[in-house]
């Protein structure tokens, strides 16, 4: 059985391109379909809502409304990470006649989203640049980077799992998923902190 893939989107520095490439003929399709890690602990923290929520001690309406936008469209993207991931394993669980078309399918609604999602941002990160609020917008910008790493490298995971699963876990497979996951992790972690960094951004309204 030869891997298809099928690849779910890819970022530029300020946002994301997303696009879905399932053309190509039977058996020679590419699957590159981006997969969340399956640790929850790798998900997107979800304090920044209620910190955000918490307007009593944020400086102007504008800023408070931008970045609730963005909070909003970040859980959003999260959350379709989420449905990629479990979509992916049940792909993997029709192994070895892959439900090819019901997992295509999902990956194309999944790279709506993340389109959708990433003009989005980008709207706020400009709307914060006009008043300018340019450290928040900054951040948020920085934030963007660091999906594209990381939707780059969820890309890389999914692939590496079903090579692992259809190569009975091999020992290279499962180093290579290992390496990937860490890396993941770091990447995750930095957007974590960068969430942060804006929470306090806005509280402080520096």
């Amino acid at each position: 059985m030869r891997l298809r893939t099928l690849r779910v989107g890819s970022f530029e520095a300020g946002g994301c391109e997303a696009s879905s490439c399932a053309d190509g003929a039977r058996g020679g399709r590419s699957l590159q379909a981006a997969q969340h890690p399956a640790s929850s602990s790798l998900l997107v923290s979800g304090t920044f809502s209620s910190a955000m929520k918490d307007q009593s001690v944020m400086p102007e309406n504008s800023v408070v409304s931008l970045i609730h936008q963005f909070d909003q469209l970040q859980e959003e993207r999260v959350h379709s990470y989420r449905l990629l991931e479990e979509g992916h394993k049940i792909y993997l669980s029709t192994e070895p006649n892959y439900d090819f078309p019901k997992f295509r399918k999902l990956v194309h609604e999944v790279t709506q989203d993340f389109k959708r999602v990433s003009e989005g941002i980008i709207a706020v990160e400009k709307a914060l640049r006009t008043d300018n609020h340019i450290t928040a917008a900054d951040i948020i910008a920085s934030i963007q980077k660091n999906e594209k790493r990381k939707l780059e490298l969820t890309t890389h995971l999914q692939l590496a799992h079903q090579m692992a699963a259809e190569r009975d876990s091999g020992e290279l497979e499962q180093n290579k998923v290992k390496e990937i996951r860490s890396e993941l992790g770091q990447v995750v972690e930095q957007i974590n902190d960068l969430l942060t960094e804006l929470r306090y951004e806005v509280r402080n309204g520096k």
